[in-house]
């Protein structure tokens, strides 16, 4: 049996997807900080996805149970917040439900 504290940041980042998908949202996974096949990638500390559902937008950091928002990360999620945007910390699918 996995308990949602086991999860990894990827099954969480699935779940909270397929969840979102399911719902008719828009999701973008964001590729944050490095260049990948000579594509433009989103700034370092860019939320790992953006999900645009019935005209709002929102930004989620998926984290494990016991993962730490870096200080690069905070320093966008603030940013993000002063331009008007949401942005939310999910350690897990409950994180988001109501918030979308």
């Amino acid at each position: 049996m996995t308990f949602p504290g086991d999860l990894s940041e990827s099954e969480i980042q699935k779940q909270i997807i397929d969840h979102c998908t399911n719902m008719g949202a828009l999701v973008f996974r964001m590729n944050a900080g490095s260049r990948q096949y000579n594509n433009k990638q989103a700034p370092k500390g860019t939320p790992d996805l953006f999900v645009v559902l019935n005209g709002k937008c929102l930004w989620i950091e998926v984290k494990t149970e016991k993962g730490k928002v870096s200080d690069i990360q905070q320093e966008m999620h603030t940013r993000l917040i002063n331009m008007g945007q949401r942005v939310i910390v999910a350690r897990s699918i409950d994180d988001i439900i109501g918030e979308i």
